[in-house]
């Protein structure tokens, strides 16, 4: 840990310094935890949009990378990761191309009706 001040030249000093680590490391076993040891590889990115849009339930598509991997531990990210990165799909698939869609269905309807007018 450091700590600084700043004087009011904008002079910067080391106020306090504590050298030694002053918590546990995390396990081995629990590395695949922290943020900075997860990331989702390309190939398992195509795979989890495959099996999304397939349909087939997210928890279900990271059962099956951990399973061929030997474990959760084993992927590279956590359960958690693959539905962040499904929503983050589904959300730019929206942005993408459904707002055309629903714009140009109520232009249509508005033609139609005059209630969407």
């Amino acid at each position: 840990m450091v700590r600084f001040s700043v004087s009011e030249e904008g002079i910067w000093t080391v106020k306090n310094s504590v050298e030694t680590h002053n918590h546990e490391l995390a396990k081995p076993d629990d590395q695949y935890l922290l943020r900075s040891s997860r990331h989702i590889t390309e190939e398992n990115a195509s795979i989890l949009k495959s099996m999304a849009n397939a349909r087939i339930r997210t928890i279900n598509a990271f059962s099956y990378l951990s399973d061929e991997v030997g474990g959760v531990k084993n992927p590279g990210f956590t359960k958690r990761d693959a539905y962040n990165y499904i929503q983050k799909e589904r959300r730019a698939k929206i942005e993408n191309g459904d707002n055309n869609s629903l714009i140009e269905l109520f232009k249509n309807r508005s033609a139609e009706d005059h209630l969407f007018s």
